[in-house]
């Protein structure tokens, strides 16, 4: 998915009860916790505080203030329960970010923390001078899409690209039925 610009982000309103912040280190284990859940991000041998590091902390687009971490209440270091990063791709156009790692815990989900620390990495982002932004995501992912959706995030169809066009055209029309359905997908499909 890709937003085209960066103009006219919306506010950043964070659920009541809640706070973000950025990434500290010790936050590995919680980063994977919220990563590993059933519908989460998969990664083989889970995101363990080793995989985490290797794979997320030491990967040449990470950065500490770059990385948003939702918490409940005000204490800072509470356990996160929502994550996302902004990144830049190592093959990005000059100028294009990066929506990254977007999860929340299980039971965090469809509370509004997903689209809280999305759009404090957009603004982030936004902040550092890009001008437009992609994420990636699975087509199962309804809820999310949703989301990014409203978030000013469109569709990519990419004909001749790794994917079957017809199937990718026709996997989108799935998804954006959908996505205007009453009857969300919630789960991976078997």
């Amino acid at each position: 998915m890709a937003r085209p610009h960066l103009r006219d982000l919306p506010p950043l309103v964070v659920p009541n009860g809640f706070m973000i912040r950025t990434w500290r280190d010790g936050d590995e284990s919680a980063w994977g916790a919220i990563m590993d859940p059933p519908g989460a991000i998969p990664v083989a041998g889970g995101w363990t505080p080793m995989a985490v590091r290797t794979r997320h902390v030491e990967h040449p687009s990470f950065r500490p203030g770059w990385t948003f971490l939702a918490v409940q209440g005000t204490d800072p270091d509470a356990p996160p329960v929502a994550a996302a990063s902004a990144w830049r791709e190592v093959d990005a156009q000059p100028g294009h970010g990066a929506i990254h790692m977007v999860a929340a815990l299980p039971e965090w989900r469809g509370t509004g923390l997903g689209r809280a620390v999305t759009l404090a990495a957009m603004h982030a982002l936004a902040a550092r001078g890009d001008v437009a932004a992609t994420l990636k995501t699975d087509d199962w992912r309804i809820a999310a899409i949703r989301t990014y959706l409203g978030l000013g995030f469109l569709p990519v169809w990419r004909p001749g690209g790794e994917l079957d066009p017809e199937d990718h055209r026709d996997r989108w029309s799935a998804v954006m039925q959908a996505c205007h359905s009453r009857q969300p997908r919630t789960e991976a499909p078997p």
